[in-house]
């Protein structure tokens, strides 16, 4: 049987877009799918605390799925999509022959695939719009919730943790470090948000609860600050942790099990996902919320939704 081999590089969502958009193309061309899992960032302005993770570290084993297999194949198509040149990841999968493909950083497609949203996934990332995702997004995101299944560890987190949720969710995702994320006017927006979660909160506040993910310390202390206790924030436990090197914030591999951990608690947010403008994290959570979950990327005050 032939393969389909993908190089995944740099942070976790990053690696999830395009290996669950491959996972899709292998069943529906009946390939074997081969991960090389690389352990060194590509990008300058990401900087390792610590040791990376490995794929099983996280995720457990899966069918027809091998994990660094370096062997050559002959007559092999090869892509490279390098995310810099901002190029829709399309692969040509008819025929039988092995497939390579480097550098992908969101969800790889077929010629025949029809997708507003997937084929401009960078745009989508940018737009400033409620996103209502189509049905390659949710075979996507379906992928992401039964193929890519958790290690028992971090599933038992998930599993725990979502009992604190309340009957209608609002999920938060408030990413500020990083690229282009720092020219946002944070204040503003933080403000904003914390104005329109707390209208949804005093709405019902016996079934209405608020999740927070972020990658900044002083957001969760901020919203901590004014929410106390109606907060829902997933601090890990030891057992999850580096205690010599890592906290929550910082970026090894005990920060990707947390992540990992928050992205399907995010994704479980049944009335509102507000994720942050060009994240791949808050796209993910997306893909695999219900699709009733309203859903909204934000870049400025202007975007925020009104409760």
């Amino acid at each position: 049987m032939s393969r389909i081999t993908i190089v995944l590089h740099n942070g976790l969502n990053n690696r999830n877009l395009p290996l669950a958009s491959v996972l899709r193309l292998a069943k529906k061309s009946n390939r074997k799918v081969n991960i090389i899992w690389t352990y060194t960032p590509v990008r300058s302005c990401l900087e390792y605390k610590g040791d990376l993770c490995k794929f099983n570290e996280i995720y457990k084993s899966i069918d027809g799925v091998t994990i660094d297999d370096y062997s050559e194949k002959k007559d092999q198509k090869i892509y490279e999509f390098k995310y810099w040149d901002n190029l829709d990841h399309v692969i040509d999968i008819s025929g039988n022959n092995d497939i390579f493909i480097n550098f992908a950083l969101y969800p790889i497609i077929s010629l025949d695939d029809r997708s507003d949203i997937v084929i401009n996934t960078q745009n989508t990332l940018k737009n400033k719009n409620y996103i209502e995702l189509d049905d390659l997004c949710y075979e996507i995101g379906d992928i992401m919730n039964n193929v890519l299944k958790p290690v028992d560890e971090l599933q038992n987190e998930i599993d725990n943790y979502v009992k604190k949720f309340k009957k209608n969710m609002l999920g938060l995702h408030i990413r500020t470090t990083d690229g282009d994320f720092v020219n946002f006017n944070w204040k503003e927006i933080i403000n904003k948000l914390i104005i329109e979660s707390e209208k949804w909160l005093k709405k019902d506040s016996i079934n209405n609860g608020l999740f927070l993910a972020t990658d900044d310390l002083n957001v969760y202390i901020q919203l901590l600050c004014h929410f106390g206790n109606s907060l829902i924030f997933y601090n890990p436990p030891e057992t999850l942790c580096n205690s010599k090197s890592s906290t929550k914030f910082n970026n090894d591999k005990y920060n990707v099990f947390v992540g990992l951990i928050e992205l399907y608690l995010l994704s479980k947010c049944n009335s509102y996902i507000i994720g942050t403008s060009k994240s791949t994290f808050s796209f993910c959570a997306m893909l695999m919320a219900a699709k009733e979950t309203k859903k909204y990327l934000i870049n400025s005050i202007d975007t925020i939704p009104t409760l």
